[in-house]
């Protein structure tokens, strides 16, 4: 069986967030909008103005701390009781996840609209669900991705560029953690599928990321900006559309989760975590010492080549490390599918590993 969830529609053009009550009022005349402060400020001249103009009424919540459960059923509560017909979700990833939770259990539509692009949150269809502290504690199966997209260029583009370089990394783990599932012995065409989509994106940003940051950094709404927002967001987000029976997942995401229990990690950015979680993997698969360099090369030109102090790990990093490992091999079962990294003491050695390189490139 093969499930396949996409959005109905994504739209890229600069100036969408002027039309979004246009696009929005094919799915519902009541809105919930659900955001958090600085994404709304971002947005709500724009937004209002064009709900208003749809005649789309609306009410807010504003969105603090982290994407939990708990969250989730209380605003879909607040949906049921005031006869909301559609979600919009205005943010990063935290606010997207706890918005497709909210229109999942509400059995409603929602719309995404991205503030910046540093994951494929705003199309996925899974939630990403944290305990009040900020802790790991599941993957929430939506029945649906966002119906709609809106990916505003010239909002993303004008964002911290921190967020877009980690989204850029967190791209590029599409490819390595899929990747290392091909056997060349009847692979899944899911399986399939996503590797090839995984491999457009990673090339597309690795000949338009850079360029796509400096032009941001210089106010310029480019087309390499525009092809690296949709690397991150409907690249990204296609490659993990496609579920079929066989799935199989790297380490750099199981690190990440794993990595949340740890409290002085919480202030990393996802794509940032995952750069790292993608150095240890490469190491855990004996890769030489050549392609590994290369691929820290890589992510320094986006400033997210770290150290484990760079990700606060370093102090009692022995008990931190044995932490995440031990948790990555409970919790993440499917990763030791793949052959690499299977004991605890394997994944504590690839981390310190990962760090001894990242050292070691600096100083040359």
């Amino acid at each position: 069986m093969l499930d396949i969830r996409t959005p109905e529609q994504y739209i890229n053009e600069v100036g969408s967030i002027k039309k979004a009550g246009e696009y929005i009022g094919k799915y519902g005349k009541n809105a919930l909008i659900i955001a958090s402060a600085k994404a709304l400020a971002t947005v709500s001249d724009d937004i209002f103005l064009s709900l208003k103009e749809n005649s789309i009424s609306y009410e807010v919540i504003q969105f603090t701390g982290y994407p939990t459960l708990a969250k989730a059923n209380a605003y879909s509560e607040i949906a049921k009781n005031t006869n909301i017909s559609v979600v919009i979700a205005i943010g990063g990833g935290k606010v997207q996840d706890v918005s497709k939770a909210t229109g999942d259990l509400a059995r409603l539509p929602v719309i995404a609209i991205p503030t910046i692009a540093a994951t494929c949150a705003s199309w996925a269809a899974v939630s990403i669900i944290y305990n009040d502290e900020g802790d790991f504690e599941q993957v929430h199966l939506n029945r649906f991705t966002p119906r709609l997209i809106i990916a505003d260029p010239e909002i993303i583009l004008n964002a911290p560029e921190r967020y877009i370089k980690a989204g850029i990394v967190d791209t590029f783990a599409k490819w390595y953690e899929t990747i290392p599932g091909i056997t060349g012995k009847d692979d899944a065409l899911p399986l399939q599928i996503s590797v090839n989509g995984a491999k457009i994106a990673l090339d597309l940003l690795n000949e338009k990321g850079l360029k796509a940051v400096e032009d941001s950094r210089k106010g310029v709404i480019s087309k390499e900006g525009i092809d690296t927002i949709d690397a991150i967001i409907y690249l990204a987000g296609f490659v993990g559309s496609f579920v079929g029976e066989r799935a199989f997942a790297g380490f750099a995401h199981p690190f990440y989760h794993a990595s949340r229990r740890i409290p002085s990690t919480r202030h990393i950015l996802h794509g940032e975590l995952v750069s790292y979680g993608l150095i240890t993997q490469l190491i855990l698969e004996g890769k030489q010492e050549q392609e590994i360099f290369e691929v820290i090369r890589k992510f320094d030109q986006f400033d997210v080549a770290f150290t484990l102090e760079d990700i606060g790990l370093a102090e009692d990093s022995k008990n931190k490390l044995t932490i995440i490992a031990e948790r990555i091999l409970k919790e993440f079962p499917g990763y030791t599918k793949l052959g690499f990294g299977t004991t605890v003491e394997e994944i504590v050695a690839g981390l310190y590993k990962a760090d001894e390189y990242v050292r070691k490139y600096r100083s040359a």
